[in-house]
């Protein structure tokens, strides 16, 4: 019996270690731009760069150029681009509109490792150096600026309006913490091993604290990767959210099929 035990709580033990250690790159799937994507940028999209070369964001300015009345802060999901809002820019181009597309460490051309710190850290930095960009203060950017963002990008974004207060937010597809989306995973205890705690469930709370901006949340009614009720949890704890129910739409889908409501949200 002892040795059932030893080998049963052993074998535990071990994979409880193993998740440990491995965590990042179940969390995370960054994919690198080749180089003959950064060689051919889309005409008037601007990379912002750190003195090491490292790309930690895009910026499309308005169409007719100059600082944007209004900008938008685009926040992508896990195993995607910065560049991969760049259509969606362009679809939402406007006179007086610019839009920052934030890249996260380890992916694109941004270097380093993502965690929420590095993340955060990143996202500073693409505002800094928009800032610098377009010759304003980064008090400036913000009184101007909303956000926007998909999934992971819903958790990044609420992690930086929780201490750079943005005009407006969008989440789609968000969860209510990256705890409960391991426990969904691995079950319990097994979660209790997560290191990079997203939690917009706390983020929401603070900002709120201070008073919450117009916010929407859009979520498909089919996704399958984060409950729609994941979503709707978070706009009932704070009756002022918006929530929107994207009928038909998976999590991958959501942005196209959201768009006239993603539209209705960003013009109002």
């Amino acid at each position: 019996m002892l040795i059932a035990a030893f080998t049963v709580f052993g074998g535990l033990f071990l994979l409880a270690g193993m998740l440990y250690l491995v965590q990042e790159k179940m969390l995370y799937h960054p994919r690198p731009y080749s180089a003959q994507v950064l060689e051919h940028l889309p005409a008037g999209l601007v990379p912002l760069a750190d003195a090491a070369g490292s790309v930690v964001g895009f910026y499309r300015g308005p169409p007719a150029g100059g600082v944007p009345r209004r900008l938008w802060f685009l926040f992508g999901g896990n195993a995607d681009q910065a560049l991969r809002w760049e259509d969606f820019a362009t679809d939402h181009a406007a006179a007086d509109v610019g839009y920052l597309m934030v890249e996260y460490p380890g992916y694109g051309a941004c270097l380093g490792k993502a965690s929420p710190s590095s993340i955060l850290a990143a996202n500073e930095l693409a505002v800094a150096l928009l800032a610098k960009h377009l010759g304003v203060s980064g008090e400036s950017i913000h009184a101007h600026a909303s956000g926007l963002g998909h999934s992971l990008g819903a958790a990044t974004l609420t992690q930086y309006a929780a201490i750079h207060p943005l005009q407006r937010l969008i989440l789609i597809s968000p969860f209510t913490t990256m705890k409960t989306m391991a426990q969904r995973a691995v079950g319990w205890p097994l979660c209790e091993l997560l290191v990079h705690r997203f939690d917009n469930q706390k983020n929401l709370d603070e900002i709120a604290a201070r008073g919450l901006p117009p916010t929407t949340i859009l979520h498909g009614d089919r996704d399958s990767l984060i409950p729609l009720e994941m979503g709707r949890t978070l706009a009932q704890a704070h009756p002022q959210i918006i929530f929107v129910t994207v009928e038909g739409a998976d999590h991958n889908d959501v942005i196209g099929l959201g768009d006239p409501a993603i539209r209705k949200a960003m013009a109002e």
